[in-house]
């Protein structure tokens, strides 16, 4: 007689069942990367934009808060001192960069693991989580 542990039909189902959760766990993972580099491809192509309160200045920046762009009125020189319009300057591409880090943040939280994920340590001891590399995508 075998043990009930070594029982070749019991084996066969808690290996089948194994089977089932990892083809899960592939499939999960295949969905979410193929998420995530449309994510990417969206917060590649993200801008932020501000101007000021008279519309003087104008500021266009990309995904990473880079100036891409500054515009300035034709009234921009007329008003106040030059480091008065270098304070506007700075403070228009600084709300750019905050919108646009706004958008990036709200399209990247979208891509965050589901608790009830089985991950992959839940399966074999020891191996690295699934969870722990989605947050840092």
């Amino acid at each position: 007689m075998s043990e009930p542990d070594f029982d070749s039909e019991r084996l066969a189902e808690r290996n089948a069942e194994l089977r089932r959760q990892v083809d899960h766990m592939t499939g999960e993972v295949r969905r979410r990367t193929e998420g995530l580099k449309q994510a990417q491809a969206r917060m590649a192509a993200l801008t932020g934009e501000a101007r000021s309160d008279d519309g003087v200045v104008q500021a266009k920046v990309d995904m990473t808060g880079q100036l891409t762009e500054l515009t300035l009125s034709s009234h921009a020189f007329e008003r106040g001192t030059p480091a008065d319009l270098a304070a506007e300057i700075t403070r228009v591409i600084r709300a750019a960069t905050t919108d646009v880090r706004t958008e990036v943040r709200r399209e990247a939280s979208r891509f965050t693991p589901d608790d009830d994920l089985i991950d992959l340590p839940d399966l074999v001891p020891g191996a690295p989580s699934l969870r722990d590399l989605f947050k840092g995508a």
